[in-house]
């Protein structure tokens, strides 16, 4: 027998402490539902956990990405058809009125005003339809360059008056006349017009003012209708006659919503029929604002008055006051070409430039030419990406921006345009409708890959319920027996003491 050392209770206690521990690793188990509570509990299991819950995490926000694609492309595809049905199908409706030859030139204007309208309302759409602020179906908009205006931004009626009197069609110093100079100089001066804003232009003979060319976008036409017969000059007098609701104005087809532009050309800035008639003139077009029925009709006044003295046969002529007041009312300008190929540079240059410096733009944007491909992340790690290619809808894009009903060859072009604009919304649907459907597949598969996932990641981290508590129970009941035979250890040292009694009482 020994006490120095009691070998039993030590026992006793190393077991009763191994079985509290595994009865409190039982019960985290068991409160957790987790088998893995830290790292201790399984080093390796600890790390695939980890990196599986990533990637279950990372499945979840790649499904609520997709969804978000979803619909981005619905509202794209809803912008889409509402630019098909109603717009794009009432454009061709009034294309096809304006082909019948019962119709006049008042009724291909108005029809053609209500066309200026759809497209309007066409780009409109485009320029509004977004998701969550990125613009869906027209190109973002540059936040590094200076805003200028955009294309077709504001509609322009261009009225060239021209004198077709004989002087005008006499040789220059330089071997051309100044009606050929004009028609050299108009193919470029439209295309820089048309460029930037939707522009027509009509034709007046200042020698006869019911000779007259109705507005159009075309080039030929009005390259044609330079070629005309000459006579008396009166200048003021188709001035006062071409205001919108003039006697040649009113058959001219003005736009109502359109910028109104008056060029004339002449070499006779001073002949008129009487001082009468000048006054007639400056308030037809100072008053023309006050014209029913017109929002935007501002008269801008142009005026090549060739009459400085290098013209065969052309005495040098003063411009009158009449037409400076009216060009000064108007803000317009005056320009004084020496040659024929002055005359067609101011046309091309001057002009051009003076005009668009005049009309503001509606929207003070710059954009980039090409559609965005967006990149939506439709998994949990790097790379997994599906792009969907955005449409620019609006009309330029989309091949209608210079529909036009002026004349029947015109209205049959528009029609192939309109048509062919059609099949183009049609097909861009269809494809938006086949990203949707992808990303519904891919939905799908994230959402069954996530399932599988979690499902791999519970046989590693979740408990198993029955186990621990059977672990618990077992680790109860030792530590209960240990804690039994500590005290039976404790008890054996006793014994000593009563073998030292009965000694001492022996001795005695």
């Amino acid at each position: 027998m020994i006490i120095n050392h009691n070998i039993n209770a030590l026992t006793a206690y190393n077991k009763s402490n191994a079985a509290g521990k595994a009865k409190s690793s039982a019960m985290e188990k068991l409160s957790s539902g987790l088998r893995i509570n830290s790292a201790a509990d399984d080093a390796a299991g600890s790390a695939i956990n980890e990196k599986m819950k990533a990637q279950i995490r990372g499945l979840e926000q790649a499904g609520r990405n997709v969804q978000d694609g979803v619909s981005l492309v619905q509202t794209a595809e809803a912008g889409l058809g509402s630019i098909q049905n109603p717009n794009l199908l009432r454009m061709r409706d009034l294309i096809v009125q304006a082909l019948n030859g019962t119709l006049t030139v008042g009724d291909r204007t108005r029809i053609q005003n209500e066309l200026e309208n759809v497209k309007a309302s066409i780009n409109d759409i485009a320029n509004n339809t977004e998701f969550n602020t990125t613009k869906v179906l027209t190109v973002p908009i540059k936040n590094n360059q200076q805003p200028i205006p955009p294309v077709t931004s504001t509609s322009l009626d261009i009225v060239f008056m021209v004198d077709f009197s004989g002087s005008m069609k006499s040789m220059l110093s330089d071997g051309k006349s100044a009606i050929q100079s004009v028609k050299d100089g108009i193919g470029d001066f439209m295309s820089s017009m048309s460029n930037r804003y939707n522009t027509r232009i009509a034709v007046v003979n200042v020698s006869a003012a019911s000779d007259y060319t109705p507005f159009s976008s075309d080039q030929s036409i009005i390259k044609n209708a330079l070629n005309r017969a000459g006579g008396a000059t009166e200048p003021y007098d188709s001035i006062q006659k071409s205001v919108p609701n003039g006697s040649i104005g009113q058959n001219l087809g003005y736009s109502i919503d359109s910028k109104k532009i008056f060029v004339m050309f002449t070499d006779a800035p001073n002949e008129s029929n009487s001082s009468e008639t000048d006054v007639n003139a400056r308030q037809a077009v100072e008053g023309s604002n006050n014209i029913p029925g017109y929002d935007n009709d501002d008269i801008q006044t142009f005026v090549f008055a060739m009459n400085d003295g290098n013209y065969s046969g052309t005495s040098v002529q003063k411009v009158t006051d009449t037409l400076h007041n009216i060009v000064d009312t108007t803000g317009g300008k005056i320009y004084s070409p020496k040659t024929s190929a002055d005359i067609s540079d101011k046309l091309k240059n001057d002009l051009t430039k003076d005009i668009l410096d005049s009309v503001p733009p509606t929207l003070p944007t710059v954009q980039d030419g090409e559609m965005p491909t967006l990149k939506l992340q439709v998994g949990a790690n790097s790379g997994q990406k599906f792009e969907v290619q955005l449409f620019d809808a609006r009309t330029k894009n989309l091949g209608i921006d210079d529909v036009s009903v002026d004349t029947i060859a015109e209205g049959e072009k528009s029609l192939q345009e309109v048509d062919k604009a059609i099949e183009i919304v049609s097909t861009q649907r269809g494809k938006f409708g086949s990203y949707q459907n992808a990303l519904e597949h891919i939905y799908n598969n994230v959402g069954n890959y996530g399932y599988n996932l979690t499902e791999a990641d519970a046989r590693i981290s979740d408990v198993d319920m029955a186990k621990e508590v059977m672990k618990m129970a077992k680790s109860s009941i030792l530590e209960e027996s240990a804690q039994s035979m500590l005290k039976q250890a404790d008890d054996m040292q006793k014994s000593v003491l009563n073998l030292m009694t009965k000694w001492q009482g022996s001795s005695d």
